[in-house]
């Protein structure tokens, strides 16, 4: 009788210890997706600054697919997805005013 304590302790310990784990992970793919979208960011922006000067929006274009493309690859939560859907829009639209 004196072991069911012990083994309850047991079991309590290990479900507060993957408790946190799985925070600790969430916390790691949050961190991780924020720096692969800066990247994606970073591109679209540039694009979005010159969007008045299509001679020096096209070039920029290309990188920004690319970056969005590339970015789409490496992330692992919808929230990234969804952002990065709406920078390619941003930047679609850019696509369509410098043709």
């Amino acid at each position: 009788m004196a072991l069911r304590p012990v083994v309850l302790g047991v079991l309590c310990a290990l479900a507060v210890v993957g408790c946190e784990d799985r925070r600790k992970q969430a916390i790691e793919r949050i961190g991780s997706d924020e720096a692969i979208l800066k990247k994606a960011n970073g591109a679209v922006n540039e694009v979005i600054r010159n969007a008045a000067d299509c001679e020096a929006a096209k070039p920029l274009l290309k990188e920004a697919y690319e970056r969005i493309d590339e970015a789409r690859s490496q992330v692992t939560l919808n929230a990234s997805r969804q952002t990065l859907e709406a920078l390619k829009v941003q930047v679609d639209r850019v696509a369509q005013v410098c043709p």
